[in-house]
């Protein structure tokens, strides 16, 4: 008889862990290499697999790979379950207010991100923020028509918050530092230019993404307004 990790009320054999887990090594295998270097913490209902890494990319990559950016709201979560592979995700849709790249036609999109909980089971990917209801962002999403553990192109690199202060809209990263700067790196010398780096999937900025240490200093963050007009200067270069 298999041997079974149960916690919470949910009782799932080895053999149901190996067969979660191998879904979704299959999925990792369609990301690029750029964006994703390897593995996940998976836990379902408490039961943990490994860490998540990405490679570190610059803003100019981030803003010229995305094949959408826009700025939008979160309107609802919803998690559901695939009835052929079992896996969970949970679907955001946004209400778009601009679209700074891009074409899509319609004021509203859905994005898929992998984990959620689901009848008890909770499926969460190390690294993975998923954007909570009510945020108000601008958001870089990597492709309309592939599937993603994560739809936002360098995970953390390429989802920032809009926090409004004294009615105006400041410009944050997910772990809530103020964005004070977008400087193109694109021009550097690659003798001088910093290697890629390895780094945690939801609390990293881009290279070329200037912050400040804490959320205190959000007076001195740039305005979603002027954080979009230095993203489209750069998708001129």
């Amino acid at each position: 008889m298999p041997k079974h990790s149960s916690c919470k009320g949910v009782s799932l054999s080895i053999v149901d862990i190996k067969r979660m887990f191998l879904l979704i090594s299959l999925c990792l295998r369609r990301f690029k290499p750029v964006s994703f270097v390897a593995a996940i913490s998976m836990s379902l209902s408490g039961f943990n697999l490994s860490a998540t890494t990405i490679l570190g990319m610059d803003i100019d990559e981030i803003a010229n790979q995305a094949e959408l950016i826009f700025e939008g709201e979160v309107l609802v979560r919803e998690t559901r379950q695939d009835n052929n592979t079992g896996i969970i995700n949970t679907y955001v849709t946004f209400q778009i207010s601009d679209i700074v790249k891009g074409e899509f036609n319609g004021d509203s999109i859905e994005l898929k991100f992998m984990g959620g909980t689901f009848q008890e089971q909770t499926v969460q990917v190390s690294g993975l923020t998923i954007p909570s209801e009510g945020e108000h962002g601008i958001y870089f999403v990597e492709s309309l028509n592939l599937d993603f553990i994560n739809p936002l192109l360098g995970w953390s690199q390429g989802h920032f918050i809009i926090i409004d202060r004294d009615r105006e809209a400041r410009i944050s990263t997910v772990d809530h530092k103020p964005v004070i700067q977008v400087e193109s790196v694109v021009e550097i010398p690659i003798s001088i230019k910093k290697p890629r780096a390895i780094i945690e999937g939801n609390n990293q900025v881009a290279a070329g993404i200037i912050t400040e240490a804490g959320p205190s200093e959000i007076d001195r963050a740039l305005t979603s307004d002027e954080f979009k007009i230095r993203i489209k200067q750069l998708l001129k270069n």
